[in-house]
C-alpha cells in the first residue's frame, strides 16, 4: 500500500492524514446526552416475550411521506398523529410487525445478527456470600464462540461482578453441580460497575478452573439465560427459546439482538416470496450494550468494544446490492454496528491503516480528515486485505468494535432499521436519534410510542425507521402496500352498495350514521357464530335487528354456525385474545360477509369489529382484505373508525338508544379468560346475558378507555398473571353432553 496515505481509484484521488502507529482515540465528538433523554414509564416496559412470536406491534417512521403512493399515504396516514412542529413530510404510523413487508422498500436487503446467547449469568459465593457474576465475553482478542468450544481450564474472561468488595486474587467458587465445579479468580480489577436500582459491583478480568470441563458444558450446566436487569425476574425456562432468534446460531452473546426477536419462519418465508434479500453477520452482543451514559457528554462515554465475524461471501452479497442499489436495512442496532465497522475497517486499508479494531471515534475522525471512498470500494478492499482463511476453507473478516454513533455521523450502510425501543441515556437512543437526523424527530417519536402505550426494551414492540439523509423510495407497486382487494375512503365513490358485517348495536351506530351521511347504501349482515352462550348471542341479534329496523337499514340474519366454528378453533382454544384464534374467527365471518356481497350485488364490504377499542384494528382488517381478495369485485373498506371523533359519538349513540352494555368478546373461551382476569383482580365474574347498558357517554368511554384495554391486554392474555395455566387441565377434560350438542350452547 501507498506509506504516503494516498489511495488512487477509478472514482478518483482520496487522501488520509493517517499515521499507522498512532491510535485515533485522542478524538472526541461532544454531544449533550440530555437532549436524547425521554421518560420511560415503568409500566411500558416489557418483562414478557410476545406471544405468539411476531405479533408485537411495530411504529413506522419515514421521512418524505408526501412523496408515497396514494394507496400506501392512506395505509399509513389512516392511522397516524399529526405532531405540532413535525416535518409535515414525515409520518407516524402505528401498525402490526406482520405489516413490515408493506413499508419496507422494494428490493430491500436485510442484515440478520445471527449470534446465539449463551447462559452467561452464574452465581457464585465467597466467604458463604452469594455474589452475580455475569460473563461479558472472552478476554482480549479471543473469540467467545472459540471458547466455549474449548476446555475452559485456564481462560480469562471479562466479566460484570455485583460486589465491589472484592480484591485482586479473590477466588469464588460455583459448585452447585458436583460434577462441573468452577472456581473463578479475579486478576485484573478494571473499573466499578454502576447500574440504578442494582447491587454495585466491578468490572474485571477473571480465571477459570474447572476440572478441564468444557466451557459450554459449564455454562449450559451452572448458568442462567441472562436476562436484562431491568426485567426485574428470574429466568425461566421457556426464557431458552423466547430470548434468542429463530436464526441464531453462532454461540457468543450476553445478550439477544433483539429486533431479530420479532421474526418467524413464516415472516421470513413471505419476505424472501416479495424478492427482500437477507444476510448474515455475526456480532456478540456484550452487557456493556445495557451500560448507561452516566456523563452529560458523549465524548466523555467510555464506548464498550464488542466482537464480530463476517464471511466475504455474505459481504460480498452486500457489495452486490450496493451495486444494484438495493436499499440496506440492518435488523437491530448491532447489524448497524457490524455494517457500519465493516466500512471503516475497509477505508483503514485503503489509508494504510492496517487494523480488525475500530476505537470509538476513529470514523469521525476519518471523515473530517478528508475525502472518502465508496462504500464498494472499501468493502472490497476488505475482502481482498482483511479476511483470514479458515480451514474448512471459508475466507472470514474478524473485527471488534467500539463505535459509538451519535447525532452528525453520517451512515455508510444503513438505509432503514429495525429495531425494538430503547433506554433513556442510552448509545442505542443516540444511534436512532443519528438516523432520524434530528433531535425533535427522536423526541416526537419515542413520546408517540408512550402516549400509544407501545411496550419498550428487549420483549417489547419494534419500529422501522428511515435514514432521514438517504433517497429511498418506499414503494413503487401499488398493489404491495394498498392491494387491490382494499379501497381507501377517498377512493370510494358517493352511493356505494356497502354491506357492513354488524358484531353489535353498539358498534354499529357511528358507523352507520357516517357511512348514510356520505351518501353510501348500507345493508347489515348479522354471521357471528362465535357468540356464546346462546341467550347471549339472541340478545345481540335482536338488539342490532331492532336497531337497524328503527332507522331504515336492511337486516340480513344467516344462521348460528357455532358448531362449525368450534370445529374452526380447535387446538387454539388457550390461545390469547388478539392471537390466531381471533384471526380464525376474522377469517370465517368475513368470507362469509365476502361470499354473500359477490353473490347479491355488493361492491364494498366492512365490519363494526374495526371500531372496538378492544380489537386490533390491523388484524380485523388484514382478514378483511384477505376475504375480499377472493371474489372479483369485492373490495374491503379501509378505514380507521377508532378516531376520536367517530369514538366520542360510538358512545353518545350508545347511550341515546341505551344498548346492552357487553362485558366480553363473545366467544366462550373469552368470557373463561375474562373471569380468570376479574377473579385475579377481585373483580366478580361476568354474569352471561347480564350485563348493563350505556347510560353516560363520558364514564362509559373511560371504562373502555384505551389504558383500560391496554392494562386487560397486558394481564390478561400471559398465562402466568392471569391464571389461565391454572384452567387449563380443568377444561381440557370438560366435554359438551348430548343436551347441550342439541341445545347450541356449546358453555
Amino acid at each position: 500500500m501507498l506509506g504516503t496515505g494516498f489511495r488512487r481509484s477509478h472514482f478518483g484521488i482520496y487522501l488520509f492524514r493517517t499515521n499507522a502507529s498512532r491510535h485515533l482515540s485522542s478524538f472526541r465528538v461532544d454531544v449533550d446526552v440530555e437532549q436524547f433523554v425521554y421518560d420511560l414509564p415503568e409500566a411500558l416496559i416489557a418483562t414478557e416475550p410476545k406471544m405468539p412470536r411476531g405479533s408485537s406491534r411495530l411504529l413506522v417512521h419515514i421521512p418524505g411521506a408526501e412523496k408515497m403512493h396514494i394507496g400506501l399515504q392512506a395505509h399509513i396516514r389512516s392511522r397516524a398523529m399529526s405532531h405540532k412542529g413535525a416535518d409535515p413530510s414525515s409520518c407516524f404510523g402505528d401498525f402490526q410487525f406482520r405489516d413490515l413487508e408493506n413499508f419496507l422498500p422494494d428490493n430491500a436487503h436485510l442484515i440478520f445478527n445471527e449470534s446465539k446467547v449463551f447462559k452467561a449469568r452464574l452465581f457464585a459465593t465467597v466467604s458463604d456470600q452469594k455474589i452475580e457474576v455475569m460473563f461479558l465475553g472472552a478476554e482480549g482478542s479471543n473469540s467467545t464462540s472459540v471458547y466455549l468450544s474449548q476446555p475452559c481450564e485456564g481462560q480469562l474472561w471479562r466479566c460484570m461482578i455485583r460486589s465491589s468488595d472484592l480484591v485482586l486474587g479473590s477466588k469464588l467458587s460455583c459448585r452447585q453441580d458436583a460434577d462441573c465445579p468452577l472456581e473463578i479468580e479475579i486478576v485484573d480489577i478494571h473499573s466499578p460497575w454502576i447500574e440504578e436500582d442494582e447491587v454495585d459491583g466491578i468490572e474485571a478480568t477473571v480465571r477459570l478452573c474447572s476440572n478441564n470441563s468444557y466451557a459450554q458444558h459449564v455454562f449450559d450446566t451452572l448458568g442462567n439465560i441472562p436476562l436484562p436487569p431491568y426485567m426485574h425476574r428470574e429466568a425461566r425456562e421457556d426464557d431458552r427459546v423466547n430470548y434468542q432468534t429463530v436464526f441464531a446460531k453462532d454461540t457468543g452473546s450476553v445478550a439477544a439482538p433483539t429486533a431479530g426477536l420479532h421474526f418467524t419462519p413464516e415472516i421470513l418465508d413471505t419476505l424472501e416470496k416479495k424478492g427482500i434479500r437477507n444476510t448474515k453477520v455475526c456480532l456478540h452482543v456484550g452487557a456493556g450494550t445495557f451500560r448507561p451514559i452516566t456523563v452529560s457528554n458523549a465524548a466523555d462515554h467510555s464506548m464498550h468494544e464488542e466482537q464480530f465475524s463476517v464471511d466475504v461471501k455474505s459481504i460480498k452479497s452486500i457489495v452486490n446490492s450496493l451495486k444494484l442499489e438495493r436499499p440496506l436495512v440492518p435488523v437491530g442496532t448491532t447489524s448497524v454496528r457490524v455494517l457500519e465497522s465493516l466500512y471503516w475497517l475497509g477505508v483503514g486499508y485503503l489509508a494504510d491503516r492496517v487494523t480488525n479494531h475500530l476505537e470509538q471515534w476513529t470514523a469521525y475522525e476519518l471523515t473530517a480528515n478528508g475525502a472518502l471512498p465508496s462504500t464498494i470500494e472499501a468493502l472490497e478492499a476488505l475482502c481482498e486485505f482483511g479476511s483470514v482463511k479458515q480451514a474448512d476453507g471459508k475466507e472470514i473478516v474478524y473485527g471488534s468494535t467500539s463505535v459509538c454513533i451519535v447525532p452528525g455521523y453520517s451512515f455508510k450502510l444503513c438505509d432503514a432499521l429495525i429495531t425494538n425501543f430503547h433506554q433513556p441515556h442510552s448509545t442505542l437512543m443516540l444511534l436512532v436519534a443519528s438516523l432520524m437526523g434530528s433531535t425533535d424527530a427522536i423526541q416526537q417519536f419515542y413520546k408517540h410510542a408512550v402516549t400509544q402505550k407501545y411496550e419498550f426494551l428487549s420483549y417489547g414492540d419494534a419500529c422501522l425507521v428511515y435514514n432521514g439523509q438517504a433517497n429511498v423510495k418506499i414503494s413503487t407497486t401499488p398493489s404491495r402496500a394498498f392491494p387491490d382487494s382494499a379501497i381507501a375512503p377517498e377512493m370510494l365513490k358517493s352511493g356505494t352498495k356497502v354491506l357492513l358485517h354488524s358484531c353489535c348495536a353498539p358498534c354499529s351506530g357511528a358507523m352507520i350514521e357516517q357511512m348514510k351521511s356520505e351518501g353510501h347504501d348500507v345493508t347489515i349482515l348479522f354471521y357471528n357464530p362465535n357468540i356464546q352462550p346462546r341467550e347471549e348471542y339472541d340478545i345481540r341479534k335482536n338488539e342490532n335487528k331492532t336497531f337497524a329496523d328503527n332507522i331504515g337499514v336492511p337486516f340480513i340474519d344467516l344462521d348460528y354456525d357455532a358448531e362449525n366454528w368450534y370445529q374452526q378453533a380447535k387446538g387454539m382454544e388457550f390461545d390469547p385474545e388478539r392471537g390466531r384464534r381471533c384471526t380464525m374467527c376474522f377469517d370465517m365471518r368475513f368470507d362469509r360477509t365476502a361470499s354473500y356481497a359477490h353473490a347479491h350485488g355488493f361492491s364494498v364490504i366492512t365490519t363494526t369489529n374495526a371500531t372496538s377499542r378492544w380489537k386490533d384494528a390491523d388484524q380485523v382488517n388484514a382478514s378483511g382484505i384477505r376475504a375480499a381478495a377472493k371474489y372479483d369485485g369485492i373490495r374491503w373498506w379501509f378505514r380507521d373508525w377508532q378516531t376520536e371523533e367517530m369514538t366520542n359519538r360510538k358512545y353518545k349513540i350508545n347511550a341515546q338508544e341505551s344498548f346492552y352494555k357487553q362485558e366480553y368478546c363473545g366467544c366462550a373461551y373469552s368470557l373463561r379468560d375474562s373471569n380468570a382476569y376479574r377473579k385475579k383482580e377481585g373483580i366478580p365474574p361476568i354474569v352471561v346475558a347480564g350485563g348493563g347498558i350505556y347510560s353516560n357517554p363520558l364514564l362509559d368511554s373511560e371504562e373502555e378507555s384505551p389504558q383500560v384495554v391496554q392494562e386487560f391486554f397486558k394481564h390478561a392474555t400471559s398465562p402466568e398473571q392471569s391464571g389461565i395455566r391454572e384452567l387449563r387441565e380443568l377444561y381440557r377434560s370438560r366435554r359438551k353432553t348430548e343436551r347441550d350438542s342439541k341445545s347450541e350452547n356449546n358453555w
